[in-house]
């Protein structure tokens, strides 16, 4: 028969299994890593650069396919920005909305595992390559979108995979207005295209000053590398293994004169490619 003082030991077992049982539920949880969505632009510099900082730190994640004009109600809502201008890359983190692919990769440094892409110590000089480079990138915009207009097969080829040829002819204004659209969202200057070209050759003479021979930019890999690949994406696309465009969007993307000249960035731009972007596209 049980005693009344081995009724009370079981009481309080059963007592603290129950508050026992929601708090290791809570630790499990904390311990759990966070659920990630990428809002990426499959051919974006930038989508690419949160990507790679992502894979880089071994961060699984859902990839949400944006497509311009089509796709912009979504963005807009995603990003909780009813007016102003929505950008991909957006990363979504249990509830938490990254807007930037910088900020991305500093979420990946805390997250993820491995070597840190903005370590501590060089914190303020990335962040200022960062700034640097998304100006120049971004007036560089103008260059792409004019060669895009300028090129029939260019704009057919903005259409969806499964549409037959004649079809991509048909809603060749389609495309035209939405490339337009495009360029009136980032208010690019099309008529302008020699001052982002200088702008461009002045920052890739600055990384070939940078870099001097040496494999990375600072002692280890780190995201100013990856800004460095992004520039290049510009003046001439990487392999369609990592960043897949249709021969007529790789010609628009590519600068020939430019591609010339910093022929020795793009070699060392595939080098790091095939060193350190893991994952093919």
């Amino acid at each position: 028969m049980e005693t009344e003082a081995e009724r009370a030991q079981a009481e309080r077992a059963r007592g603290a299994e129950r508050v026992s049982r929601p708090r290791a539920a809570a630790v499990l949880s904390a311990a759990q890593p966070p659920r990630l969505a990428l809002l990426s632009l499959d051919y974006s510099p930038w989508s690419e650069r949160a990507r790679w900082a992502l894979e880089h730190h071994g961060l699984s994640y859902q990839l949400l396919q944006h497509a311009p004009f089509v796709g912009e109600h979504r963005l807009r809502k995603l990003a909780g920005k009813p007016v102003g201008r929505a950008t991909a890359p957006l990363l979504l983190a249990d509830g938490d909305v990254l807007r930037d692919s910088y900020d991305i990769a500093l979420y990946a440094d805390r997250h993820g595992t491995g070597t840190p892409l903005v370590p501590a110590a060089l914190e303020p000089e990335i962040r200022r390559l960062n700034a640097q480079v998304d100006g120049v990138m971004a007036e560089g915009r103008s260059l792409v979108v004019a060669a895009l207009l300028a090129s029939d097969e260019a704009l057919d080829e903005t259409l969806p995979d499964f549409l037959p040829p004649f079809a991509r002819r048909l809603l060749r204004p389609f495309s035209r207005y939405g490339t337009r659209w495009f360029a009136r969202k980032y208010a690019l200057d099309l008529a302008d295209l020699d001052g982002p070209r200088h702008a461009f050759a002045r920052l890739l003479s600055s990384f070939r000053e940078g870099y001097a021979g040496k494999p990375y930019l600072f002692d280890g890999f780190t995201y100013a590398d990856i800004l460095f690949c992004s520039t290049l994406q510009g003046v001439s696309p990487v392999d369609d293994r990592y960043v897949r465009l249709g021969p007529a969007w790789r010609k628009a993307w590519t600068d020939a004169a430019l591609a010339r000249e910093f022929a020795d960035l793009v070699e060392l731009r595939d080098t790091l490619y095939a060193a350190q972007r893991v994952h093919a596209a």
